[in-house]
């Protein structure tokens, strides 16, 4: 897979998986959906935007909709995880004037992983199997289920990352690393795959066969989805098409109309205009 692909959610995906082998590296967006994952056991890396954690047993990931994110599974251990993907108009809903619960994924001190004790592991997979059990039955009363046991886990989620204060580290290939700083402090400027190599210090070939072979992209599409995930954050914000197009580093704005359709699905003024009025948080000054 050469680029990153977009996978929208409706309403709410909820799944518990476990799988014993290998699977591709691929990296993704939900570009209308939050996620949150309880892993319980494998070899697995994660990446989320820009960062890879390697993930132990208990943890949860955040991954906001705009998250450039993919699991590495790296052996044939038994890989399980409970994936919760909740659409945007959803998830919002659910909060109240006193709740916010998605200040989780929002706030300044968000965070994209945090570590969960015995006993939330046990409620949150009991939360997840009561969603599924309710689907599968479809009995009277299946939507107060659902609502309920997904607002249990926003509110668990929300609980564990006031309270886990531990550190993470980021175990990315020291080369990749520096190849995703340098192009998140170069998005607007004039970057291509030969001036990130140049930088480097590394050939341009030897970049990209690494962060193909470690993302399951090409370097050159990851640069591409950087520049577009930055685009809706501004884009969000009010700022015009025009200005986001030069912001982003796209120098010709029919090239950044087009690859915005490409990644996003649909076009940079139709996005806007579909733009929930709770996300639109105007520009400041």
């Amino acid at each position: 897979m050469n680029q990153i692909g977009i996978e929208p959610i409706e309403q709410f995906l909820i799944s518990h998986h476990r799988t014993c082998q290998q699977q591709e590296r691929r990296l993704h967006i939900h570009n209308n959906a939050y996620e949150i994952m309880l892993f319980v056991s494998g070899n697995v890396d994660y990446f989320i935007n820009n960062v890879t954690y390697h993930l132990k047993p208990g943890d949860l990931t955040f991954v906001g909709p705009d998250d450039i994110h993919g699991y590495f599974v790296k052996d044939d251990s038994p890989y399980e995880r409970l994936p919760v993907h909740i659409e945007i108009d959803y998830a919002a809903a659910l909060s109240t004037e006193a709740t916010d619960l998605l200040s989780c994924f929002a706030s300044p001190s968000a965070r994209r992983l945090c570590h969960l004790d015995k006993e939330q592991i046990h409620q949150f997979i009991g939360f997840v199997d009561a969603v599924i059990q309710a689907m599968n039955r479809g009995s009277f009363g299946q939507d107060i289920i659902v609502h309920s046991c997904i607002s249990m886990l926003l509110l668990m989620a929300n609980e564990a990352q006031r309270a886990d204060e531990s550190a993470v580290s980021d175990v990315s290939p020291r080369i990749i690393r520096d190849a995703i700083d340098y192009i998140s402090a170069n998005l607007a400027g004039d970057i291509s795959v030969q001036t990130i190599a140049d930088c480097l210090n590394i050939s341009r070939s030897r970049l990209c066969h690494q962060f193909k072979d470690f993302t399951g992209i090409s370097l050159w599409n990851y640069v591409i989805s950087r520049r577009i995930q930055k685009a809706q954050s501004l884009l969000r914000e009010g700022v015009s098409i025009t200005e986001t197009c030069y912001e982003c580093g796209f120098k010709d704005y029919a090239h950044f109309v087009k690859a915005f359709s490409k990644v996003i699905g649909v076009p940079p003024g139709k996005y806007t205009k579909e733009l929930p009025t709770y996300q639109m948080s105007g520009r400041p000054g």
